[in-house]
């Protein structure tokens, strides 16, 4: 490779892409770099006069359009390339006579999204063409050209790390045309949140990016731009849209290597959810980082240009490859579940954790032992301090207990009662709920009864696994029918204890003491294939965080803490069990809600009733994707149906 002899042919600019691709070449060949100097006037138009940079001669100065042949004749023989590398860089550039180089002639087009009928006609004139954007590859090789996807990088020495403050808390750096979607969607994000802007290169750019705890992105035309490569490899969390057929969606999982907002009106409240996270965000930002160095530097896209135009590499990586390339050394993170034995003669169990007598609440544990007096089964407390246990360990309706010294919480005295409990069927119930015989036939009847049910309560929701937050949630009353969900409501539920040993499914201890139990709970039911319900009784009543309200800190076993710092301590174990879990099962799709297909199956309904304003409200509730705009426009061609038959 030393003895290759490359010419590079750009127009001489310190921030095009092609001197990327020269930092690398001159360090593992011979290179020649060839073309003209940018003029004054389009440094103006391009309003690059922040880019400090100096503007460097090339090896071989030529006008706009060289006549190769010319060239070649006042170039030594020795000094003709093996291989030539043309760049689309500034508007005006093109060689003309490439025939008359006997070496493969490659192309790199970077702005398909733009430029595309122009560079199609360009690449006519190249061996072997390379392009940023996938999404265009079927048009240029329609048109007979050897095609081939190479997508934008960072240089890691350039696009660093470095080790400031965070004085920003979201920035961008780049152009906002008057009148755009990108300005309209910074002016919408800094009315409620500081979004510091700056048009600066190189290192000013490294600089503003690693002193900003998000870097901001807005895709032109679903570009897979330099920016979100740039911005990953200076290990701050990179916040940007989805660049629909740019491979995006294979080479970088939102929620783990990066932060996605699907919708310009979530991009305040998403930026907001990983502000005020900040170890969840940190942690994406790195892993990001890891991801970018491994596979996606312009030494990974000059190595791979150069087997396919010089070595016979039939083609350049896919995104999958890139993808599993990228996670090299990157390892995932897996869960270790227990088992029980069921062998009571009793149909039911009641598992009650009690820490206090619940003094936000009209209930406590003393009424709802009252309430369970008409009612058959175990009934398991588990004690979480002393002083409750000394008052009660001898009711007449405790059939088994548990005391512990200390709070060992929810999730650890659930799993407790589970181990103890040895019925078919397992009742969770928080202290400070009131219950009547009615709601818990109900929900036993459901669970024995409807497809695959492994667990079933009267409240529960879909929820948005990135941002952790409900997308819907179904409170007492407000639905008619029993409805298979992502989570049930923890404050009360029922569990198939059966399914639940054959699938070893279990509480996770880590959320100690409280919070995300019943969402890790959800996912590892629909991981093992099993569903969880929500039931339309009413025959109960809670009021929710009872404890939590009436405690300013958390005691359990030698910590104490307030409910926000086990929140954001939970959240970051939650999403980094499950993102590692999804990654080992490679099945992504274990993260996505259920969310969509309810509001589907509600619209379709309006539409039966030939209420479609609702259907198409209904249907506004889910970001656009293939499946909501194909609904959307049927929608539309029924509305207008029915409107034709009325005039008629």
């Amino acid at each position: 490779m030393n003895e290759l002899n490359v010419w590079l042919a750009y127009v001489a600019h310190p921030i095009t892409t092609a001197v990327y691709l020269e930092r690398v070449l001159r360090r593992i060949c011979r290179l020649t770099t060839i073309g003209p100097h940018v003029t004054e006037h389009l440094l103006e138009v391009g309003k690059f006069q922040n880019m400090k940079l100096p503007v460097l001669p090339h090896d071989i100065e030529t006008s706009p359009t060289p006549d190769m042949a010319e060239i070649l004749t006042t170039t030594p023989p020795e000094q003709h390339p093996d291989l030539y590398i043309w760049v689309h860089s500034v508007d005006g550039h093109f060689p003309h006579n490439l025939e008359a180089l006997s070496c493969p002639k490659v192309c790199y087009l970077i702005d398909n999204h733009i430029f595309l009928a122009a560079q199609i006609q360009w690449a006519k004139n190249f061996d072997r063409v390379f392009i940023a954007q996938r999404e265009y590859l079927p048009d240029f090789r329609a048109q007979g050209c050897n095609a081939y996807w190479l997508p934008l990088a960072c240089d890691q020495e350039i696009h660093c790390k470095i080790d400031l403050p965070k004085l920003y808390p979201v920035s961008f750096v780049g152009g906002v045309p008057a009148g755009s979607r990108r300005e309209r969607l910074f002016v919408q994000l800094g009315s409620q949140i500081p979004l510091y802007y700056e048009r600066c290169f190189w290192d000013d750019m490294a600089r503003v990016f690693s002193q900003s705890k998000i870097v901001l992105n807005e895709a032109v035309s679903n570009d897979l731009n330099m920016r979100v490569f740039e911005a990953l490899s200076t290990g701050s969390l990179l916040l940007t849209d989805m660049a629909r057929n740019s491979g995006q969606d294979i080479l970088f999982n939102n929620g783990e290597d990066y932060a996605l907002y699907r919708r310009d009106e979530e991009l305040a409240e998403v930026a907001r959810f990983y502000l005020e996270n900040d170890a969840l965000r940190e942690q994406i930002a790195a892993r990001g980082r890891r991801l970018v160095h491994n596979a996606h530097t312009y030494a990974h896209r000059v190595e791979d240009l150069l087997a396919v135009a010089l070595g016979g590499k039939p083609d350049t990586f896919s995104a999958e490859e890139l993808r599993e390339r990228s996670l090299v050394d990157v390892s995932a993170i897996d869960a270790a579940t227990h088992d029980a034995v069921c062998i009571s003669s009793a149909r039911r169990s009641f598992v009650i954790p009690v820490l206090d007598m619940s003094p936000a609440s009209e209930y406590n544990v003393g009424t709802l032992l009252h309430d369970l007096e008409e009612v058959d089964g175990d009934v398991i407390v588990i004690f979480n301090g002393q002083e409750v246990a000394e008052q009660l360990k001898g009711h007449p309706r405790i059939n088994r207990y548990a005391i512990m010294k200390q709070n060992i919480g929810v999730a650890r005295a659930w799993n407790l009662g589970l181990e103890i409990a040895a019925t078919p069927t397992v009742f969770i119930m928080n202290a400070d709920l009131h219950v009547e015989r009615a709601a818990i036939i109900s929900l036993e009847q459901t669970l024995n009864s409807l497809p695959g049910a492994a667990c079933v309560g009267p409240q529960g929701s879909f929820f948005d696994f990135s941002l952790t937050r409900d997308n819907i949630y179904f409170d007492k009353g407000s639905f008619n029918q029993p409805l298979a969900v992502d989570a049930v409501s923890g404050f009360f539920f029922a569990v198939k204890l059966e399914h639940f040993n054959a699938k070893l499914i279990r509480f996770e201890n880590g959320f100690t003491p409280c919070y995300f139990e019943e969402w890790d709970l959800g996912l590892q039911i629909k991981r093992a294939g099993l569903k969880s319900y929500i039931v339309p009784t009413t025959t109960y009543d809670h009021h929710w965080s009872g404890t939590i309200r009436a405690l300013r800190e958390i005691p359990f076993y030698e910590r104490t803490e307030t409910a926000g710092e086990i929140l954001l301590r939970n959240r970051l174990l939650f999403l980094n069990k499950w993102r590692g879990i999804a990654d080992t099962d490679n099945n992504q799709e274990l993260l996505v809600s259920g969310f969509k297909w309810y509001v589907i199956n509600c619209a379709k309904e309006y539409m039966d009733n030939k209420n479609y304003d609702a259907a198409c409200i209904c249907l506004n509730q889910c970001p656009d994707d293939l499946e909501i705009s194909a609904f959307r426009r049927f929608l539309e061609f029924q509305r207008n149906k029915l409107e034709y038959h009325e005039i008629q």
